[in-house]
């Protein structure tokens, strides 16, 4: 659960906010391939610092693929973040994080969507460092719910560099390592869930 003068400055944050929003809320270093923290335990209560490797960095690196489209690069962004997700899972002691924040609470190793927030912001930094996107720009996380719609719920996100779309890429949803929904956010800020709402195909 986030804290009311956050919601209130993520509901702000425009399309052109930093990425780094999220790091300056919860005390963490800006994130580089040498250096970042990794969240878990609910808020980054608890955060291992951590480094790519060049082994995984070429593994990030083949794991995002070629892409020839916006569509392509946003699918390619949410199969770098599942890479990252196993490789530092391994390394955390989150493998057997559960998806959504009830179905595991209490348990060791679990994220809430502010640690999905988080690290999925770190890999689409890495992403952006690595020359890798194209048709997209980064930008501060989204958050919803306020209590009046639902729980206050927070994704990391990026905005279509043509259109002006923005994009929630939410890995709350799903477990460790499985890939995270990219959802249009006036669908995803409305409420959508992909356990009622079914998943979105992304055009």
């Amino acid at each position: 659960m986030v804290g009311t003068a956050t919601l209130l400055t993520a509901c702000a944050a425009g399309p052109n906010s930093s990425p780094n929003m999220i790091f300056e809320r919860k005390g963490l270093t800006e994130p580089t391939l040498s250096s970042f923290q990794y969240c878990h335990g609910y808020g980054c209560l608890k955060k291992e610092n951590l480094s790519l490797n060049e082994v995984e960095k070429t593994g990030l690196i083949s794991a995002f693929g070629a892409v020839a489209s916006a569509q392509e690069e946003r699918a390619a962004m949410a199969n770098a973040v599942a890479y990252m997700e196993r490789i530092n899972a391994a390394k955390a002691g989150t493998e057997n994080d559960v998806g959504g924040t009830f179905a595991g609470y209490g348990q060791s190793g679990q994220l809430d969507c502010e640690d999905e927030a988080a690290n999925t912001t770190t890999t689409l930094i890495f992403l952006q460092d690595l020359g890798l996107l194209k048709h997209h720009r980064l930008r501060s996380q989204v958050t919803r719910g306020f209590f009046i719609g639902g729980w206050p719920h927070t994704s990391a996100a990026v905005v279509d560099n043509v259109s002006g779309e923005n994009f929630a890429i939410d890995s709350w949803f799903e477990s460790s390592g499985v890939k995270p929904h990219v959802v249009p956010y006036d669908a995803w800020s409305s409420g959508w869930d992909p356990a009622r709402d079914g998943p979105i195909v992304v055009e």
